[in-house]
């Protein structure tokens, strides 16, 4: 055991799950999780702390009044306060939380900067009334839209996303009136700058230039020169977006560096539901208050409002983060978030990414030689603890499926909502990807979607761990074709079903969850102490 792996043994032990079975149609089986990319795990410390020392004073924010109200609204700021420290946000930088990860976080940052137009308001135009086009006609929200109103080339805005973008960092720029272009890969699959330096030189004619990029793949962990992309934006008058959905629970994240001038980030947004810890948070967004000019709230609600009268005259509150906060605060989501920051920080950036290191290190050492299997950009080794692969003559959710059944082992098939990159790492032509794969996608025939399987790590994750993962993978390349005949495809789900009797109380535990009564039976779960001081008092301002 090295060092590391001891270390980290003691955030190991918190998680919850860790030796939970379930009864598969091989037998009992032990869940081994490694599908981290896709969500973090629940840690016991943060649930306990939750439970024990903030539910008890839990209330709706927006008043500073009563001890309940004040508490919350208090953590409620302190939250925010730690997250922008830990991604060094500046003064003029704001954060707000959204929905349930970094989709919603980069849908509202588009509203916020008026590029995404309602699909519906077409209705309501003259030229509606006159001809009647229907919204099913056009293509996307942009060619819709272009209908209707013209706007000039020079004040249509332009997003460069790489070719390696998840969809919510893809689709929803497309679905936007902006241009959008994809920078092209280099020879070795990596971003190619020069390609993007003749974009902005194409493109300088206009008047917002914006390079919306992820930082990090979620199905080949390569990460991208975010920084130097800044700069290159920033020498021409543009702006940077980075999405750190799958790299924030890794790295450190620095929106100012101080030896960078032009490297510093316009806006980022990530899922710290992927963090351990995590699950259960809100998306967040944090973007340069200078992008802000709007008169009216994204959703303009309770607690956005200065004045009201019965005449429709109303004012709001000038501060963004309360203004884009209508309703009720997701206020237990942000004190989680926070909490899972605290979480990443106690275990350390330089021994989160050096304890990935020694796991990939074993990981490349075995699966480059199993038969027929091909890791996805494996000359990449340097990278984070994401590795997706194919294994030649099986199906991807097979291979999930069969390593789920016999081996215990979470992993997750299919395109990793990167079906753009996909494209270049199956090398899927045009003709094939149009005349093939579309329509038959479209008439519900899963057979030809393409995929892979994705197998993602956690630095918690023990050595003897990874190497029970590899066995079950090598297995299944050796083993697939004879093991494919216990089940049958359903080409309308993509799914491979155990063509046997399932045991009978494989998934009674989730009809349990919502049991007949909550009424306490037994012993109560409720704290019998009162709260421990400190945490709340420091808080509060009192002793």
């Amino acid at each position: 055991m090295s060092s590391l792996e001891k270390y980290f043994e003691t955030f190991r032990n918190n998680i919850v799950g860790n030796n939970v079975y379930f009864e598969s149609p091989y037998g009992k089986k032990k869940i081994i999780y490694a599908d981290w990319t896709a969500s973090g795990r629940m840690y016991a410390p943060i649930e306990q702390r939750l439970l024990n020392d903030v539910m008890p004073y839990v209330a709706n924010t927006h008043t500073e009044t009563t001890v309940t109200g004040t508490a919350m609204t208090i953590a409620y700021h302190e939250a925010k306060h730690i997250i922008k420290k830990h991604v060094h946000a500046g003064s003029d930088d704001v954060l707000l939380f959204s929905g349930s990860g970094m989709t919603a976080a980069v849908n509202k940052l588009q509203r916020i900067l008026g590029l995404r137009v309602p699909e519906r308001i077409t209705e309501y135009t003259v030229q509606y009334a006159q001809n009647g086009s229907a919204a099913k006609e056009f293509t996307s929200l942009r060619s819709l839209f272009d209908s209707y109103m013209q706007i000039d080339d020079d004040s249509r805005p332009v997003v460069f996303c790489t070719h390696m973008e998840h969809h919510s960092n893809q689709t929803t720029w497309i679905e936007t009136i902006a241009d959008v272009e994809i920078i092209r890969e280099t020879s070795d699959g990596l971003v190619d700058l020069e390609h993007l330096k003749q974009l902005i030189e194409k493109y300088k004619h206009k008047r917002t230039m914006i390079a919306a990029v992820t930082g990090c793949s979620n199905v080949t962990g390569i990460q991208t020169p975010y920084h130097h992309i800044a700069r290159l934006m920033h020498q021409n008058n543009g702006l940077c977006f980075v999405d750190f959905a799958c790299s924030a629970p890794y790295i450190s994240i620095d929106m100012h560096p101080e030896d960078d001038e032009l490297g510093y980030l316009d806006a980022i947004y990530f899922s710290p539901h992927k963090f351990l810890g995590g699950p259960g948070t809100p998306g967040v967004l944090i973007f340069d208050s200078k992008l802000y000019k709007n008169r009216v709230p994204d959703h303009p609600g309770g607690g956005t409002v200065v004045y009201t009268n019965p005449w429709m005259e109303h004012d709001y509150i000038e501060d963004i983060e309360a203004r884009e906060d209508g309703g009720t605060p997701p206020f237990l989501q942000g004190i989680k978030t926070a909490m899972a920051v605290k979480l990443k920080e106690e275990m350390g950036i330089e021994n989160i990414i050096k304890r990935e290191e020694e796991i990939l290190s074993i990981i490349f050492s075995r699966m480059p030689t199993f038969p027929g299997v091909v890791i996805l950009e494996g000359e990449h080794q340097h990278r984070l603890g994401v590795i997706s692969f194919v294994i030649e003559g099986c199906h991807y959710n097979f291979a999930v499926k069969v390593l789920n059944d016999r081996f215990g082992v979470q992993t997750r098939g299919g395109c990793s909502c990167a079906g753009t990159y996909g494209h270049y790492l199956l090398q899927l032509n045009e003709l094939d990807s149009r005349s093939v794969i579309r329509p038959e996608l479209r008439k519900g025939n899963n057979i030809p979607r393409p995929g892979w399987i994705r197998m993602s790590i956690h630095p918690t994750m023990t050595n003897a761990e990874v190497q029970s993962i590899l066995d079950a993978i090598e297995q299944v390349a050796l083993h697939h074709k004879e093991w494919i005949n216990d089940y049958e495809y359903d080409v309308n789900t993509n799914e491979f079903l155990y063509k046997g009797t399932l045991p009978t109380q494989q998934f009674d535990m989730v009809h349990s969850w919502f049991g007949n009564t909550f009424s306490t039976s037994g012993t109560s779960m409720l704290p019998q102490t009162a709260p421990k001081r400190g945490f709340w008092q420091s808080l509060l301002g009192r002793d």
